[in-house]
């Protein structure tokens, strides 16, 4: 494993890699850019092209391509392995073929299956009905053709058996979801049908525009007494709280007007898309999800949500709304005034369409207005159901200034104290705080402040990565100072140094996880720092011996004051006990060790 994941860096320059998603200035020898993880005005997001890794210092996430490919993809290790191996044109060896020819095998299934449905819908049963009806909805032959839909005409075993035929067996087939399973009486009597039967079908994909899974819509004249939408269940390739439909088609759209357009549903997406609007994605058969949310992290902090407005519509935008709010999402909501949904203005006013998401309102003050019309302020009860409803909004707000803006402006509009406000915000808080609490029985709440000799060894750690004389160094002072092998990382580099070349890359390969992203960040630690201008600037060391003696020092002082504080303690003991002999000797211990911390 680790000879594939060197010649995959060898080949590959980081600099390229995060190229084709952010973008990179130079910066030195370095290159900066605005953190794609977490929402930012200045850079702090640095990328060692020498060490080929990278770090931000805002959200303090980091690692190498790998790391940063499986964080802006939402990816597996082992998916963006072969991603990046494809890319570098490496052939992986050195993992379980049986799983991997599985998830192949599912995957392949699922892609014939959606060519099949398509030819149905083009060639077969779907030819006349089904295509006149998605004409009629506003869909053009190459939006329909661009999103893959397809149709699964009547009958209980047409995918079934048209996947037998090209060979494939019962077992592979279920694996995707494509079938149900209905047990008679006997057990050894298993009946599989098709999951999907006069439906138009919606295919959903994954970054890279493969297959997963499907939602589908009951045909018109189809079965109306069936659910209008069934989707694919959960499978080992398809997860509906980590997919949203359209994202493969939209992703570059988004990042290039910076929000994208949350829809409802999957005609939504694929009529906002025809009128123009391509950074548009729906949700698959779910509530927004935390999983969703960070997977359009990766492309743009702003959301704006179009939603329909019934009963139902309402509750999940307000839950969508907190849920971004919380995540540090800029959220705002597009409204249509006659209520329609997306895919019908779409149809019928496109422009209309454009307009409204370009004219959308922030979340919190499309609440406070839609909350004064349907609840009157001059009531005292109605009053206070306004305030209960956007309180529950402002206390997912994580910026006391914005906080502050919308509280002023709500106690405007309902004539009342921001004192008032205030105090229900407060009690709120208090009691989310409180349920959070009691749900992390054993945590520790507030975490031990950091010793200055665990502070000092890390500073000791940047320094070595940073000049590799100096990791010598250390190297050579750890092996008199036994103290040093407490810190793990640190033993290992005075352990395996030498054979790394003290060279932390080659360093980072030997390393788990946890002590790889510590080593990388110590690095970038040391290498740069926040300038009065608030932007990332490289730190020069002047004189690296002259410091790592400095540190040095300081740490061989704390370790003589730690023996300082157990000596007090033995010599508490041996005084309550009595042993004069012991406690003149603790006594003159303590004194000589006094003498030389203050040399």
């Amino acid at each position: 494993m680790n000879s594939d994941l060197e010649e995959i860096k060898s080949r590959l320059n980081i600099v390229d890699v995060l190229g084709e998603y952010i973008r990179l200035e130079k910066a030195g020898s370095n290159y900066r850019a605005l953190c794609p993880f977490h929402n930012e005005k200045s850079p702090s997001f640095m990328v060692s092209e020498e060490k080929q890794i990278w770090h931000c210092f805002g959200c303090q996430k980091g690692g190498d391509i790998f790391g940063f490919v499986m964080e802006i993809e939402g990816l597996e290790f082992r998916e963006a392995l072969k991603m990046l191996a494809e890319k570098a044109g490496v052939k992986l060896a050195g993992f379980d073929p049986k799983k991997a020819e599985v998830k192949n095998r599912t995957l392949e299934i699922l892609e014939l299956a959606t060519k099949w449905y398509e030819h149905q819908l083009w060639e077969g049963p779907g030819k006349v009905k089904i295509l006149d009806y998605l004409h009629k909805r506003g869909l053009k032959d190459e939006t329909i053709r661009e999103f893959r839909l397809g149709y699964a005409p009547k009958g209980w075993r047409n995918i079934l058996q048209f996947l037998e035929k090209r060979g494939y067996k019962i077992d592979e087939i279920k694996k995707t979801g494509l079938l149900v399973e209905k047990n008679s009486n006997s057990d050894k009597d298993i009946n599989c049908y098709d999951r999907f039967r006069e439906r138009i079908m919606f295919p959903i994909a994954d970054y890279s525009g493969k297959v997963l899974g499907y939602s589908a819509r009951v045909a018109p004249g189809g079965d109306e007494t069936q659910a209008k939408y069934v989707n694919t269940p959960e499978t080992e390739v398809y997860h509906k709280s980590r997919v949203l439909y359209g994202a493969d088609k939209a992703k570059s759209e988004i990042k290039q007007k910076d929000f994208v357009l949350l829809v409802e549903g999957n005609m939504d997406v694929v009529a906002a898309s025809q009128a123009g609007i391509k950074n548009v994605v729906a949700v698959s058969g779910t509530a927004l999800t935390s999983e969703q949310i960070a997977i359009i992290k990766r492309y743009t902090p702003k959301v704006k949500m179009f939603f329909d407005m019934d009963s139902a519509g309402y509750e999940a935008t307000k839950k969508s709304i907190k849920l971004c709010l919380n995540n540090d999402m800029n959220v705002e909501v597009v409204s249509i005034k006659d209520g329609k949904d997306a895919a019908d203005i779409a149809r019928e006013n496109p422009e209309e369409l454009k307009r409204a998401v370009e004219t959308s309102k922030n979340a919190v003050q499309y609440i406070l207005e839609d909350s004064l019309k349907r609840f009157d302020k001059n009531k005292v009860e109605d009053k206070r159901k306004i305030s209960d409803l956007l309180v529950d909004i402002l206390e997912s707000i994580s910026g006391s200034i914005e906080k502050s803006h919308w509280i002023k402006k709500i106690a405007q509009n309902l004539e009342i104290s921001e004192v008032a406000l205030t105090d229900s915000l407060k009690k709120a808080n208090l009691k989310n705080r409180n349920n959070t609490t009691s749900n992390k029985i054993g945590e520790d709440v507030n975490p031990l402040p950091r010793k200055k000799i665990e502070i000092m060894l890390d500073e000791m750690i940047g320094l070595a990565f940073v000049q590799a004389d100096i990791w010598k160094k250390v190297a050579e002072k750890g092996a008199l100072e036994p103290f040093f092998k407490k810190d793990g990382l640190l033993n290992t580099m005075i352990e395996r140094g030498k054979e790394c070349h003290f060279s932390l890359e080659k360093f980072s390969a030997i390393l788990k996880k946890e002590e790889k992203e510590r080593a990388e960040s110590l690095y970038f630690k040391k290498k740069f720092r926040l300038g009065l201008n608030n932007e990332l600037e490289e730190v020069e060391i002047l004189n690296p011996e002259r410091e790592f003696q400095n540190i040095y020092q300081e740490i061989k002082k704390e370790i003589k004051k730690e023996k300082l504080e157990k000596i007090a303690g033995d010599l508490e003991v041996a005084e309550s006990k009595g042993d004069k002999e012991a406690v003149k000797f603790l006594q003159m211990e303590f004194k000589n060790i006094l003498e030389e911390i203050s040399i």
